[in-house]
């Protein structure tokens, strides 16, 4: 079939960008991971220029929830990049956008140590980035959940005929 112009062609679920998937991920994750440097230099600059206290005594909470975060970006980061040589491009869609949701969280909670009013504008504006992930990535999420009840009610009236089977076995060779 062919298609004229320059734009791609449609199919019936949408666009990648409309399902919530991004044509060049790994750009976003390296912009990322420049922003990180960047703003972690800067907060050593703040920390360096006068008697501050540490951001651990100060913003203690704040602090632990962008370590937790920063571990939780690496290891779904991970699992995304392990996921995207699987055949099914959802489960690879999905993971990428909450690497990207945990990784974007960082850098806000970064911007909030650094500058805390312009830290929580960040944060509402990453609350809203949130809602529109979420929102795009329902369909995908959907199928994913069908496909895996799906193959859960299939395991489990596999495992009964087996069992079953083994106790008709059991019984036929004068067993209880």
């Amino acid at each position: 079939m062919m298609h004229g112009g320059t734009n791609p062609p449609r199919d019936a679920v949408g666009t990648r960008e409309e399902v919530g998937q991004y044509n060049s991920p790994l750009a976003v994750h390296k912009c990322i991971f420049s922003l990180f440097a960047m703003l972690g230099t800067l907060l050593q600059v703040k920390q360096a220029t006068g008697n501050l206290p540490s951001p651990f005594v100060t913003d203690h909470n704040t602090v632990v929830m962008l370590i937790v975060d920063l571990f939780a970006y690496m290891g779904v980061l991970a699992t995304a990049k392990i996921l995207q040589a699987s055949n099914d491009p959802d489960i690879y869609g999905l993971m990428n956008n909450i690497s990207l949701l945990f990784g974007t969280l960082a850098l806000v909670l970064l911007v909030l140590l650094l500058v805390p009013d312009f830290g929580w504008f960040t944060l509402a504006c990453w609350a809203l980035y949130f809602v529109i992930i979420a929102t795009k990535s329902y369909q995908p999420l959907r199928r994913l959940y069908t496909a895996a009840v799906g193959y859960v009610r299939d395991k489990m009236e596999e495992l009964m005929m087996r069992l079953e089977g083994t106790e008709e076995h059991q019984n036929q060779n004068g067993m209880p």
